[in-house]
């Protein structure tokens, strides 16, 4: 061997072993430097444990193994969140382009099987959980993928241990997140390509008296898919009505599926927060919904739909929505003696449109719907009404096909204590109105119709009152098949402590009145 030859892999192994060792005390430093850190300059509310740390500053790796991440408020001295991990991993740490570029590039974040626990505070500032964003960062941040694996969230009340919200299973993945002075100045702070997420056994506590549950979803950016979705009153109907001391509906709401198609949302200048869709799906929604009219009304002034869309405080745009198979029961207890009266609407389906507040003057919001009323009479309804019409004008339309009047008996007999005879061949209305009065016109093809007032107890006919009743109106509307009477009622007056449904009823109940008591006009 020739001594220049001996020279250079004396220096060459010399080189390899200085890499070599140069290698795990770089990773000794950066180790000692990220422990350190994690000591000593974190806020003194924040303390992070875990079993080990492994980094190895050649492949760019941190893993961080069982981390246990706790903050207590500074009000306080318990623990606010409690955060456990199965692993923390940053894959992939750019470190050529942190030394040269001052950026950080990152491939992978992952955070595997992390458990949150958050006691919610009531009595805590909020200000206390508002990050500042005033402060420059030191280095652009590029994270190529976050992603958070089979996650549960638990959030309580400290204050009466209930749980307010919990969701299982939760995988969050976001592609090519981007951090940077100006994107931590806004209110979502970073910038992202795409994203999907998934989780299971959802539960919510929405207020006092009611619950979301949600079995399953799957959110992309392209469509957002929630399965088996129930929102509920928490209490029974007895126990229910017992707390509360002004009117309430209790309510049961099932959704065997919901999809939102192309789903946007954000805010417009970093101002107005927009949420939009182009369609929405419900397959199967069903809603029973109890009213106990005993007890005290509830006296706040009620709003029509397009001015609650009109004075939204963001900008809605669900251009379509699409009910398929839906179900309503409405049950209503107005005698204390009797049960509740009840209306039902199943195998709906409602094609709405525009249900929005960003369109303009002219572009009007429409509902579609076919169903069964009751127990087997088609019901076919348009309503229509422009959200930036400010005096609320709107235009319901109904076409009642063939209804035998005792179908009706489950709602009159036990609140108006009224049973009806014969029967409502064909029957169309249209209701004009605004915020404040409408007008009915209407027009029936009915036959042998009559009334049955019942005694106080609701069980036995008042034989005298139902025939002084009976003698006020037309027993048929012709006695030819195909003759209609009409009826018409302007002026009508809207309570507007109540409902837009219940303006709807007392239009409708106008102009049936008007038919049946003879002072419309036959059309032959």
């Amino acid at each position: 061997m020739t001594k220049p030859l001996k020279i250079t892999l004396i220096t060459l192994c010399a080189l390899l072993v200085l890499s070599i060792v140069g290698y795990f005390v770089a990773n000794a430093i950066v180790s000692s430097k990220v422990e350190n850190f994690l000591k000593t300059e974190l806020p003194e509310n924040l303390s992070v444990d875990y079993e080990s740390l492994d980094v190895s500053i050649w492949s760019g790796n941190v893993l961080m193994v069982q981390p246990k991440i706790l903050n207590k408020g500074s009000h306080t001295s318990k623990t606010n969140i409690e955060v456990e991990l199965d692993t923390i991993l940053v894959d992939g740490f750019g470190l050529w382009s942190y030394l040269i570029n001052d950026k950080i590039n990152v491939k992978t974040v992952q955070l595997r099987s992390p458990k949150l626990i958050y006691n919610h505070n009531s009595a805590i500032p909020k200000d206390e959980y508002k990050s500042s964003s005033k402060e420059e960062l030191k280095q652009d941040i590029k994270v190529d993928r976050f992603n958070i694996q089979d996650a549960e969230i638990i959030i309580k009340d400290v204050e009466t241990d209930s749980l307010l919200f919990q969701a299982e299973r939760l995988t969050i993945n976001v592609m090519a997140v981007a951090i940077d002075n100006a994107s931590v100045k806004k209110r979502i702070p970073f910038n992202y390509d795409g994203y999907n997420i998934s989780y299971s056994d959802l539960f919510y506590s929405m207020g006092e008296y009611e619950n979301l549950k949600i079995a399953s979803a799957n959110i992309t950016q392209d469509e957002a898919v929630f399965k088996e979705m129930k929102i509920y009153t928490k209490y029974s109907k007895q126990k229910f009505d017992n707390m509360i001391a002004i009117e309430r509906d209790h309510f049961d709401v099932s959704i065997t599926s919901l999809v939102l198609e192309g789903q946007k949302f954000g805010y417009e200048k970093d101002s107005i927060f927009y949420f939009k869709s182009p369609k929405i799906t419900l397959e199967n929604p069903e809603m029973h919904i109890y009213r106990n009219k005993l007890i005290a009304d509830d006296l706040t002034r009620k709003k029509l739909y397009s001015r609650m869309l009109r004075e939204l405080k963001f900008d809605l745009t669900l251009s379509a929505i699409n009910l398929k198979n839906a179900t309503i029961v409405y049950s209503e207890k107005v005698n204390a003696d009797m049960g509740a009266g009840q209306l039902s609407f199943t195998k709906m389906n409602a094609d709405i449109k525009n249900i929005s507040n960003t369109y303009g003057e002219s572009e009007k919001t429409t509902l579609d719907i076919d169903a069964i009323f009751m127990v087997q009479t088609p019901l076919k309804v348009k309503w229509e009404f422009v959200v930036n019409n400010v005096n609320d004008a709107f235009v319901f339309r109904v076409d009642l096909g063939k209804l035998p009047a005792a179908d009706l008996n489950a709602f009159s007999q036990p609140n108006l204590k009224v049973n009806l005879e014969g029967e409502l061949l064909q029957t169309y209305a249209t209701v004009s109105g605004d915020a404040n009065t409408s007008r009915v016109d209407m027009k029936a093809n009915y036959e042998d119709f009559k009334v049955e007032i019942l005694d106080g107890e609701g069980e036995k006919k008042n034989t005298i009152l139902s025939a002084i009743a009976n003698l006020f109106i037309a027993k048929n509307s012709d006695r030819a098949s195909d003759g209609f009477r009409e009826g018409n009622k302007e002026g009508i007056e809207r309570d507007h402590t109540k409902s837009i449904f219940n303006f709807l009823w007392l239009s409708i109940k106008s102009g049936l009145a008007s038919v049946l008591t003879g002072d419309g006009k036959i059309n032959k």
